[in-house]
């Protein structure tokens, strides 16, 4: 870790999830990614092969060299992260990425292809009367790609060390940035209009 002295000290051969969360959340992911999301990412490092568990619940960097200083251990670091982010298992990573601009992969591009049956841009259809019945069936058709998008993301992330609620912590991130970028969408009144 980064010594209070001030120093830059190399890390340790192994370090705990505390210590990797700190160090990362420093070093490599995003300003506003929150503690339990960088916890859970640590679980799709280990899926991902870049972090390898050791004695007593630590855990060290796969082939970070020893005798680098610590700029250069994150360096290393870095690189690992921008090659597995263009593999078909790390599809998530970009969004983890904090040190550096790294254009961010769509929606349905991060769908494997044949596991959702709607495309995630659906027109709405214009209705000037809807019943209460037809709002409720509406609302769902719209929100049913999202939730097949979310269940076919989420599968994806799903691993051996990590779980459905990691996966569903890191797809929220994940849909926040996508949905950050995105642009305004349209009002359209559901409710029915009133009869005098």
């Amino acid at each position: 870790m980064i010594s209070d002295s001030g120093k830059n000290l190399p890390l340790p051969a192994s370090m705990n999830s505390s210590h990797w969360v700190e160090f990362l959340s420093q070093k490599i992911f995003p300003d506003d990614l929150e503690e339990a999301a960088a916890f859970s990412l640590l679980h799709y490092f280990q899926d991902l092969e870049l972090l390898v568990v050791c004695d007593n619940d630590a855990f060290s960097w796969k082939e970070l060299g020893e005798g680098l200083d610590l700029e250069r251990q994150v360096h290393f670091i870095q690189n690992d992260l921008k090659k597995k982010a263009s593999t078909k298992s790390g599809f998530a990573l970009p969004f983890f990425i904090g040190f550096e601009n790294i254009e961010l992969p769509t929606i349905d591009s991060m769908i494997e292809p044949g596991n959702i049956k709607e495309q995630i841009n659906i027109k709405p259809e214009t209705t000037s009367d809807l019943s209460n019945l037809q709002i409720v069936k509406k609302v769902g058709k719209q929100l049913k790609p999202f939730l097949e998008a979310e269940r076919s993301i989420v599968e994806r992330l799903i691993g051996k060390h990590t779980n459905k609620s990691d996966a569903r912590i890191l797809f929220q991130y994940i849909f926040g940035k996508i949905n950050s970028k995105a642009p305004p969408k349209k009002w359209e009144q559901l409710s029915r209009k009133r009869h005098r």
